[in-house]
């Protein structure tokens, strides 16, 4: 009996030992999620327990850049460089933070550093002709694309981005196979299907650039240039309630476009009038005369 006692004993302080060891455990997993709230309270806190681990230093800039706190990121990335000279990530980030302040050549200077690191490495390839693609030296833009697609033939943004420069080009059906191809790829990719939107508008088919600006709108809803070409498309089609309609959702996401901001003023302004005429030459329809009771 007193054995068995004894067993129920032990047992008993088994069971408060694990249960407090849950309790610990789920202590340290609320506090770990209550400081990693978000990306840059995770890396800081990192950074508090290991400042001499380069990449802990590179992934608070980033956090910090996509907070747009772009000299703190300047320091964290330049620190990464100090503890790391050969850490090619760093450099494409301080060119990506020089693209930000319209320092395009500095950008590419930091770019063409990643690439004497990893010379087969897609990024700084890539980045490079979006600078030049900046810049307006489109040639130079599709030659790095070309050279980056030599690497990755499959890769959809690439593909757009080469479409992109030869769109400016003037080369329309060489940008229309690249866009084509890269939706064939990757069927959830919104700027592809803005960009066919663009070239169709361009060739005045209206209804498929708006199946494309449509198409684009159900994978990234909130693609205020996609709404507010179809707030355009609507109002030459003389619908200027719906083209109002994208315009103002298009301003909800970016709301100092100054050519979305001017052509709902004109739009407005045009409705207005309509409705004006409309009023003078008693096209509107009278409600009805019969009213519920009060």
């Amino acid at each position: 009996m007193e054995q068995k006692a004894g067993n129920c004993k032990l047992r008993y302080i088994e069971l408060l030992f694990i249960a407090s060891i849950v309790t610990i455990f789920a202590f340290a997993a609320y506090q770990r999620n209550f400081i990693w709230k978000d990306n840059l309270t995770l890396w800081a806190d990192c950074l508090n327990k290991s400042s001499y681990k380069y990449r802990t230093h590179n992934n608070l800039g980033l956090a910090l850049f996509n907070n747009k706190n772009f000299d703190k990121a300047m320091e964290e990335f330049r620190q990464t460089i100090r503890l790391n000279p050969r850490a090619e990530k760093a450099y494409l980030n301080i060119g990506r933070i020089y693209e930000e302040n319209s320092r395009i050549n500095d950008a590419i200077e930091q770019y063409q550093n990643a690439l004497k690191i990893a010379p087969h490495s897609i990024d700084p390839i890539h980045f490079i002709g979006n600078a030049y693609t900046i810049n307006g030296q489109l040639d130079i833009a599709i030659f790095y694309y070309k050279k980056a697609l030599e690497l990755t033939p499959d890769s959809p943004p690439l593909l757009v981005s080469l479409g992109s420069a030869l769109h400016k080009k003037g080369l329309t059906d060489r940008a229309l196979y690249r866009f084509n191809k890269a939706v064939e790829i990757a069927p959830d990719m919104a700027q592809a299907y803005y960009n066919l939107g663009v070239i169709s508008d361009e060739k005045e088919l209206s209804e498929e650039a708006i199946h494309y600006y449509s198409k684009a709108l159900n994978i990234k809803p909130d693609y205020p240039e996609a709404l507010s070409n179809l707030g355009i498309i609507y109002g030459r089609m003389g619908l200027l309630e719906q083209a109002i309609e994208y315009f103002e959702r298009s301003l909800w996401i970016k709301p100092d476009d100054p050519i979305t901001l001017k052509n709902l003023s004109y739009a407005n302004e045009q409705l207005t009038k309509s409705e004006e005429q409309r009023a003078k030459s008693g096209e509107f329809s009278l409600q009805s005369s019969v009213y519920p009771p009060e």
